[in-house]
Formats: structure tokens, C-alpha cells, sequence
């Protein structure tokens, strides 16, 4: 080879001028895939929870629809299948070549005004991918889900309710609020004081009273809802620094026994929370509770909540004595939650600490109250109430 040839090949080769457009080339196909994927992965994501959301919508009406009789067993599939479909009608347009075939099981337990309705359905969506994907050998995507919803004959689903309550010390502590008072009215001169009728005072009202009257009108919330006592069943438990079997109400079909406990009431002591949790905890979850709830009402799987209510924040002794109370009533109150129990917390003019405990106990934010006045108590236990109610016909999914 010439040093001429030699010289035109070392050129050639040094040569950079087209390295742009080729890498542009090759990676362009790389980046469309890219791209293709990413809108077929979105248009997956986007048609499961629209799917879920008509699943779950479908389920939860037949179910109430069923208890509150206004369809037959013989017409629920097809209000079923006729609410889904319903729901995606509109998803059509969204996605190319959708379709969603939805499958509908009925079932029930009992007899009677003691029947629970438990709807499910299933549905698979499927949706023409992008042109990249079928390129691959792929020309569908298909995602399935499930809804299940389940509600007593009379719209009262079973549920089991459980206060922990604190009758610390500083319960005794006034509310803010006031009220009016009757007293002995003396007159005289001087030393000499004689009893002349009776006068009117303003008194503070402590907190433990807000808390008794905030317990009954919840109580009564609850009896109202369940007025053949089949359904809902509550106990109660109040806490200090030295909780004893007398301050453990054994949860029951008599609401008015956790009035009556709750009437009882003297605020002493210091604050530990962990083992009024622990035993609230056990009360709702336990088999001698599904049990109940079986032989009365059909149902094996009521509706569980505990009411967690403080003031404080514990105080059992040293630093590490009290972060080990927190951690031992977080720690039961997470097992709850696992367990499929709903937490509302109700923080009653408490610190910080005790607002982050409460806080983190809860099944989320809507169900954390921070009550900085007794009105404001009160009404944290009506709301609760209310929604209790409200959720014992529920997606059981």
C-alpha cells in the first residue's frame, strides 16, 4: 500500500463530521420507545383507577340499594352491571378500542332484617396499546380489579365501637366554659352570717363533665342508629397512671352502659395511654366479638372504630419511661389499623406531644380532631358519631 492510500485512509477515518446525525439516528427510535411506553404505561395507570373507582361505585350502591329494599335479589346483578357500565361510558373516548365486561356475585347471610348483602365486582378493561408496542407483538392491554361492598338488611351494618379515654388529673382542669350555679345566699353584719335564700354564681365546668356529656350525646348517636340493639355494640376504657379493672366497661349491646361508665368518672393521676389501647384494642378485634355479632346479626365482619381522646400527653415518669408509653400506644393502635379498625383522635386542649401521638394514631387526617374548647369537643363526638353511622355501609374491599 502507497503512503498516498495510506494517508487518505487515516483521513477518512478521522473524520467526525456526520457522528451527530448518525447517533440522532440511532437513538431516535430508542426515545419514540421511550415515549410510546411511558403514554401506555399512563393510559394503564389512568384505566385501573377508573375502573376500580366504577367497580367500587357499582358495588357500594347495589349494596345499599338492597338494604333500604328498593331492588330484589332478582335485579341487583343487573343494577349492578347497569352501574358500572355507567360509570366507564365516557371512557370510551378516552381510550382507543376500550371494553369492560363486568362480573357480578351476590351473596347474603341471615334472614330477615338480620340479612347482609355482600356485593362483588370483578371487571377487566382493555385498551389498544400505542403502534410501537403492537410493533412488538403486543396489541392489547388488560387490567382487572374488584370491588366489594357488603350493608344489613336495614342499612345499620354491624359495627363494634370502643372509647379510650383519658381521667387524668388535669381533666379536673376548667374547660373554658361556664355555667350557672345555684347557691346559698347569706346576709348579716359583721361576724354574724345567717342563710337568706338562695343567689346565682357563674362556676367553671371542668373538663372531665365536657367529656361525660361529649360520650353521651355519642352514645345516643349510636342507640338512635340501632334501636333493636342488633347491631352496634360499645365499650369504653379511661386511663391515667394507674388503670384498673374498674375502669374497663366490657363492650356490650347497651349503649347506656358506656353513659353510665362514663358518668362515673373522677379525673385523677398522671397519663398512660398504652394499656387502655392495648385493651381497646382487644375488645374490638377479638373472636369473642365477631362471634357476637354472628349469632345476633349474621355478620362476620362488622365494622370496627376506637375513639382515642386526651388532654395531655404521657407522663409516667422519666423521659424514656414516657417515649416508651408513646411508642407501646402507637404500636397498638398501628396493629388496630392493620387489623382493619378505624381510629378518630380527639386532642382536648393537649400539648404538642400529645397532639403528635393523637395524631399519629388516627386512620388519617379527617379522622384527627383538635378541640381547643368544650363546644369544640362536643361537637368533634357528634361528627364521630355521624360518621360512623355513615361508614357501616362500606367497601370491604
Amino acid at each position: 500500500m502507497t503512503n498516498c492510500a495510506i494517508m487518505k485512509i487515516s483521513k477518512l477515518l478521522s473524520n467526525d463530521d456526520g457522528n451527530f446525525t448518525m447517533m440522532a439516528a440511532l437513538m431516535l427510535p430508542i426515545l419514540f420507545a421511550a415515549g410510546t411506553l411511558a403514554v401506555d404505561a399512563t393510559n394503564a395507570f389512568s384505566m385501573k383507577t377508573r375502573l376500580q373507582n366504577a367497580a367500587d361505585s357499582a358495588a357500594l350502591a347495589t349494596t345499599s340499594q338492597l338494604a333500604q329494599e328498593k331492588i330484589t335479589e332478582s335485579q341487583a346483578v343487573a343494577y349492578a352491571e347497569n352501574f358500572f357500565n355507567g360509570q366507564v361510558a365516557d371512557d370510551a373516548n378516552a381510550f382507543t378500542a376500550f371494553s369492560a365486561t363486568p362480573t357480578v356475585t351476590l351473596s347474603k347471610t341471615g334472614t330477615g332484617k338480620k340479612t347482609v348483602f355482600t356485593v362483588k365486582v370483578a371487571a377487566t378493561g382493555t385498551q389498544e396499546l400505542t403502534g410501537f408496542a403492537r410493533f412488538v407483538g403486543k396489541e392489547t392491554l388488560d387490567v382487572t380489579v374488584n370491588g366489594t361492598s357488603e350493608s344489613a338488611r336495614d342499612g345499620s351494618n354491624p359495627l363494634s365501637m370502643m372509647l379510650v379515654l383519658d381521667r387524668s388529673g388535669s381533666m379536673d382542669w376548667a374547660s373554658g366554659r361556664t355555667t350557672t350555679q345555684t347557691v346559698p345566699r347569706y346576709c348579716g353584719w359583721g361576724w354574724y352570717r345567717y342563710r337568706c335564700g338562695t343567689t346565682t354564681q357563674e362556676v367553671d365546668v371542668p373538663k372531665i363533665e365536657v367529656l361525660k356529656e361529649a360520650v353521651a350525646n355519642l352514645a345516643d348517636h349510636i342507640a338512635e342508629s340501632d334501636p333493636t340493639n342488633e347491631y352496634a355494640r360499645m365499650g369504653a376504657v379511661a386511663y391515667n397512671s394507674s388503670t384498673g379493672n374498674s375502669d374497663k366497661q366490657t363492650i356490650s349491646w347497651d349503649k347506656s352502659d358506656v353513659t353510665d361508665f362514663a358518668d362515673g368518672l373522677n379525673a385523677t393521676g398522671g397519663t398512660n395511654s398504652e394499656y387502655a389501647m392495648k385493651w381497646g384494642y382487644e375488645q374490638v378485634t377479638g373472636s369473642g366479638e365477631i362471634n357476637a355479632h354472628v349469632s345476633k346479626n349474621g355478620s362476620s365482619k362488622p365494622s370496627k372504630f376506637i375513639v382515642f381522646m386526651t388532654d395531655g400527653e404521657n407522663n409516667v415518669g422519666s423521659s424514656s419511661q414516657d417515649d416508651y408509653a408513646d411508642k407501646q400506644t402507637l404500636r397498638y393502635c398501628d396493629k388496630a389499623k392493620e387489623d382493619g379498625t378505624i381510629i378518630f383522635s380527639v386532642a382536648f386542649q393537649a400539648p404538642t406531644r400529645g397532639k403528635e401521638l393523637l395524631s399519629s394514631c388516627a386512620s388519617g387526617e379527617n379522622y384527627y380532631y383538635d378541640a381547643e374548647s368544650a363546644d369544640e369537643l362536643t361537637k368533634a363526638f357528634k361528627d364521630i358519631g355521624e360518621e360512623a353511622v355513615k361508614l357501616v355501609t362500606r367497601l370491604t374491599r
